[in-house]
């Protein structure tokens, strides 16, 4: 990430002696680390490796929370610094990520976080020394003893072997369903300042109030309520796995509502309303995480991370086509499209939310 920014900031800098055409080389540095999808991965694993499932979506939502937390910060600081220098926030930029680094190296392995076994503990006391009269019969001499030899180290599996074998449980399936079905859904986000622009006349630069509604939207239930819900539930005993799903349903129904009054809207305020309520909807992904992580074993949460990246990714790539095709219809000149992406969107969290009533939890 780092590298690719700063391709770019050098490209800028050097407008007109080279084409400005080189800043999509930029997107070649993410197959040295994999970018932000890898980065977010790794650090999603080190939460679920350190926390136990009673505490972990708690956690997880407070992760999802700072995405959102510097949506409100980053545009009016950025707006501060470029009064002072246009490459001002660009610098910031790079400070920041490189800061990353320094935070990386002072963080311990999460494998070290992790509790012991209650069994790790246990020692067998052996003496030393056997009295002449105390040694067995069998091995009389103390240096003729057996030892026990480790086990011969076994092969590692392979990716897809490991996978496969996630998929055998039944919730789990119904978990990877939703990391790939609801990026498909959410990119119909990415057409509602277009829409704003195109059918209520609003300029480009206005439309930052509507990323400023999802984001407050966000903050509220990421930062406050499902933390909050998450311990209160937790003290009078329900099981981790259950306030999950239960706040999986409630997330489906609320952005299904959410899109709907996109669908639906005919005046401005609607659209901030609606964005507002699709913000409080952001709980999906942090309670996905902590119902799928609470099925699987630690040693599987590095596979598991990983695999959720390639299927959200892969959400997306399908996703844009699709919602594009959807907000073209009615699209001409005069009149803005019909919002027919945004009704799409509802009905796929519509069949999320029937599909997470009937997803039944072992006792």
């Amino acid at each position: 990430m780092l590298l690719s920014l700063a391709w770019i900031v050098l490209i800028c800098w050097l407008d007109g002696r080279v084409p400005i055409r080189l800043i999509w080389l930029s997107s070649l540095f993410i197959f040295i680390g994999g970018g932000q999808r890898v980065a977010k991965a790794m650090l999603f694993t080190i939460v679920s490796d350190a926390a136990d499932a009673s505490h972990r979506t708690r956690y997880m939502s407070f992760l999802s929370s700072i995405p959102h937390i510097t949506t409100l910060i980053s545009p009016p600081l950025s707006a501060i610094l470029m009064r002072i220098s246009i490459w001002l926030p660009f610098e910031a930029a790079i400070g920041a990520l490189a800061l990353t680094y320094v935070l990386i190296l002072l963080m311990p392995e999460s494998s070290e976080l992790e509790p012991p076994d209650k069994h790790d503990n246990i020692t067998y006391p052996v003496p030393d020394i056997l009295a002449e009269d105390q040694r067995p019969l069998l091995f009389p001499d103390p240096q003729s003893i057996p030892i026990a030899q480790p086990a011969p180290p076994q092969k590692p599996s392979i990716w897809y072997t490991e996978i496969f074998h996630l998929l055998r449980i039944p919730t789990l399936r119904f978990c990877f369903v939703v990391f790939f079905v609801a990026p498909v859904a959410l990119v119909a986000k990415a057409f509602v300042y277009q829409h704003a622009s195109e059918s209520f006349g609003w300029e480009m630069s206005t439309t930052t109030w509507l990323r400023v509604s999802q984001a407050v939207g966000a903050s509220l239930v990421t930062l406050f309520a499902l933390p909050t819900i998450n311990a209160l539930l937790h003290r009078r005993g329900l099981q981790a796995q259950r306030l999950d799903l239960g706040i999986l349903r409630g997330s489906f129904l609320i952005a299904a509502v959410g899109f709907a009054v996109l669908w639906q809207a005919r005046v401005s305020w609607m659209l901030v309303l609606a964005l507002f309520i699709c913000g409080l909807s952001e709980a999906i992904q942090p309670a996905n995480q902590g119902l799928a992580t609470s099925l699987i074993g630690r040693e599987y949460n590095a596979r598991f991370f990983t695999t959720v990246a390639v299927l959200e990714t892969v959400g997306k790539l399908a996703g844009g086509p699709l919602q594009s095709s959807l907000f073209s219809i009615g699209r001409k000149e005069g009149h803005g499209s019909l919002g027919l992406n945004f009704l799409a969107s509802s009905v796929i969290f519509g069949g999320l939310f029937v599909l997470a009533l009937v997803v039944r939890l072992k006792k």
